[in-house]
């Protein structure tokens, strides 16, 4: 790749115009990369195209590069969230965190009483969250439906760089550990408990990154029917 030819070496610095500096295999590689990247959110039906509503506003997105280690392409579309109206395009904004202080406390308890460790990543966690809200969003630079360029995404679910797409994610992911059998700790948000006959399991939560802690069988059992739901 001839990154010679743009301003800016770092891919994630590149703009959507900065692409098409690029001699015409490595475009055509990134446009792939788009293309996927498009076709994952529409099976994750994250949007429907729409009309604009008259005296509504879309939000404005912008495309996010990478270059994986190795070597793969990868593009994100991603919402400009400074662009939206509070009260219009957002409300609930908060995304409990888990302390450091419960991480540690947590993992001394392990070391003592000889508990198993198991960590799982959900992928594309911030996807998974549903809007309450009305939410439109320009077409993505380069992939203007054909015939219907005036028309914008409703978003049903969530996507990077909305303002609540954290706190979305995590009422989503609250509801569903519940089903799971799980209590959220009054004294941590980030913190779940599961208690049964066959013994307890402790669930730490850090976004999107989730660790479990408990005898091995009865941990591997949680982290299994946790995995049916997410893609991990």
């Amino acid at each position: 790749m001839d990154c010679d030819k743009l301003p800016n070496k770092s891919p994630q610095d590149w703009t959507f115009q900065d692409l098409q500096r690029l001699p015409e295999a490595d475009k055509r590689e990134w446009r792939k990369a788009m293309s996927e990247e498009i076709d994952a959110l529409k099976g994750r039906q994250v949007f429907e195209l729409v009309d604009l509503p008259h005296g509504r506003k879309a939000i404005k997105g912008r495309w996010v590069f990478d270059i994986k280690s190795d070597g793969q392409k990868r593009a994100r579309y991603v919402a400009k969230g400074f662009s939206q109206i509070e009260e219009i395009d957002c409300e609930a904004l908060f995304s409990p965190v888990v302390s450091y202080e419960s991480v540690r406390f947590v993992f001394v308890l392990a070391a003592i009483y000889g508990w198993y460790i198991t960590a799982v990543d959900v992928k594309t966690a911030l996807l998974y969250g549903k809007l309450d809200e009305e939410i439109y969003m320009e077409q993505p630079e380069g992939f203007n439906q054909k015939g219907q360029e005036r028309k914008v995404y409703r978003l049903r679910q969530a996507i990077y760089g909305l303002k609540q797409a954290a706190c979305a994610w995590w009422l989503e992911l609250e509801q569903s550990v519940k089903k799971l059998g799980f209590v959220r700790l009054n004294a941590d948000s980030g913190i779940f408990m599961f208690h049964s006959w066959k013994g307890a399991v402790i669930m730490i939560v850090y976004v999107d990154a989730i660790i479990f802690f408990g005898k091995k069988a009865l941990a591997d059992e949680k982290k299994a029917e946790f995995m049916l739901k997410w893609e991990c």
